[in-house]
């Protein structure tokens, strides 16, 4: 729930080494992002000082990572030289793609606590590599940090951006603590690069394009954590495939606020077909009803946003109301990934 710790261990060990930490795939809370250390999330949309600090890495501490396909950009991150030492509890994991120089099978978190108690009993560190440690580290901060600007909305656009929804999220966040939920749009990789999250547990997301899991995930989250704030953020596609749902929160009185990233198209599909296919459009566009309307005919709250300015009211009405909410957020029919990013090609 809001409100925990991460692990002390992890943290003390993180700040001993000296060693910028990198989180996994879509698991960017188990870090608290405002650390000097946290040089950013792996994977589709991860910026290049991010990959560059696991590249460029003569050891690697690999804590309960699977070396995923997104996060390892199709198991091609890691270098030839880098010394791998892996831990995990599940022995079936240990080699499967990297083969360690250590392989451990273990708790991450009494890992941690062994070896934050190891450096104890190191009677001396050299100073020499200890301060070239210390460089490499501001120097990777610096750089993820100038990378992960957000980029300015753009003036007198004529729907909202992402970058201005990434901005209100900023502020809602900060000021009503919530669990974010992302369901699989292309927002997504805006929420990825450029959304911080300081506590463990404040962050779920749906890997591998799981269209549609977000708002359900939402609902059990919010029946396990009742006194929580819970918030999902879904495409229009995506959550059409499971608007029936929103009949149930409101009948269990479960105030899940949706906020939908509406560009009447099937964004990711659409991006692919104009990088892959020359903008021969199939099936990607499509018409919505008024979302918002939709929710007060289930008795649910609704917002329908179409200026940037309009964002951070409307969000924080669907917070105040007490109710399952839907906030419906009209963008251009292109919006989608950030500026340089393309859809990575099939395999």
């Amino acid at each position: 729930m809001l409100g925990r710790e991460h692990d002390p261990h992890l943290l003390d060990l993180a700040r001993r080494l000296g060693a910028p930490v990198v989180t996994t795939w879509l698991r960017k809370d188990v870090f608290p992002n405002d650390s000097p250390l946290f040089a950013g999330s792996l994977g589709y949309g991860a910026v290049a000082a991010t990959d560059e600090a696991v590249r460029d890495a003569d050891v690697l501490l690999a804590l309960g990572c699977r070396f995923s396909e997104f996060t390892t950009r199709r198991w091609t991150l890691l270098s030839p030289g880098t010394e791998l030492i892996q831990v995990d509890v599940d022995p079936g994991v240990l080699g499967q793609y990297y083969l360690p120089a250590v392989g451990i099978c273990a708790d991450a978190r009494a890992t941690t606590r062994a070896l934050a108690a190891a450096l104890d009993d190191l009677t001396a560190v050299d100073a020499g590599p200890a301060e070239q440690r210390r460089r490499r580290l501001a120097e990777v901060r610096r750089r993820y940090l100038e990378q992960t600007r957000l980029p300015a909305a753009a003036d007198g656009a004529s729907h909202v951006t992402s970058a201005a929804l990434v901005e209100a999220l900023r502020h809602v966040l900060a000021r009503t603590p919530a669990t974010l939920v992302q369901d699989a749009p292309g927002f997504g990789t805006w929420i990825h690069r450029y959304l911080d999250f300081a506590s463990p547990g404040s962050f779920y997301a749906a890997a591998g394009g799981s269209m549609g899991w977000g708002f359900p995930a939402a609902m059990g989250i919010q029946l396990a954590r009742p006194q929580d704030r819970i918030i999902t953020v879904c495409g229009d596609g995506s959550f059409w495939m499971v608007a029936q749902d929103l009949e149930t929160a409101v009948r269990e009185n479960l105030p899940v606020v949706n906020i939908i990233t509406n560009n009447f198209s099937y964004g990711n599909t659409r991006d692919r077909q104009r990088t892959a296919h020359g903008g021969r459009y199939t099936g990607v566009f499509h018409g919505n009803p008024d979302f918002a309307e939709y929710a007060r005919l289930l008795g649910a709250h609704g917002e329908r946003v179409e200026k940037d300015a309009e964002l951070i009211p409307a969000i924080e009405r669907a917070l105040n109301s007490g109710s399952p909410a839907v906030v419906d957020v009209i963008q251009d029919v292109a919006e989608g990934l950030p500026p340089d990013l393309v859809p990575p090609a099939a395999n």
